[in-house]
């Protein structure tokens, strides 16, 4: 399975990308509105990501490896998983810092909802972002989201809730 765009390919993870993927997840810049770096040491992080790499696309869940065409190097990751706590499918997206300020992430989530909302049942994605994440705010609105409101998820920290209605997002292609 895999989606292309203009500049990128959206296929599943396989294990050559958990180097750029492990580098993305340790960069305090990068990880500073999302809790913070992995707690996981590099092998045990690596098994994670390997099993991560075998699980199939469901209605539960599908996360893309997020691949810039012209160089062929993993960027990031593009998706969603059901969440208990959201009570719903939550779109989720990271990208390595120097990828940053290029569209990219605009370019795959367009790409990606279109994929998701044509292939699963799902009438509603949320996506939750810390309330001082403006660029992600942007590229949530960019593509549809319309913010809910203020919830807490973390014991320390307020994220902003977003929700995409399917006939919203179709409407708009």
């Amino acid at each position: 399975m895999f989606l292309e765009t203009k500049r990128l390919i959206l296929r599943k993870p396989i294990m050559e990308d958990f180097d750029r993927f492990w580098g993305m997840i340790n960069d305090p810049i990068a990880k500073e509105y999302t809790g913070g770096v992995t707690r996981l040491i590099y092998r045990k992080r690596q098994a994670l990501f390997e099993q991560e790499c075998s699980l199939e696309f469901s209605a539960n869940g599908a996360e893309f490896a997020v691949i810039e065409k012209e160089c062929g190097i993993y960027i990031g990751y593009c998706g969603f998983r059901y969440s208990e706590k959201l009570c719903g499918c939550e779109f989720l997206f990271g990208y390595c810092r120097d990828c940053w300020g290029k569209g990219y992430a605009t370019e795959a989530a367009y790409a990606v909802l279109e994929f998701l909302f044509k292939t699963y049942s799902h009438e509603t994605y949320i996506a939750t972002v810390d309330i001082e994440n403006t660029v992600s705010k942007r590229v949530l609105e960019k593509v549809g989201f319309v913010k809910e409101d203020d919830v807490l998820i973390y014991a320390d920290r307020i994220v902003e809730k977003y929700q995409l209605q399917k006939c919203d997002f179709l409407s708009s292609l």
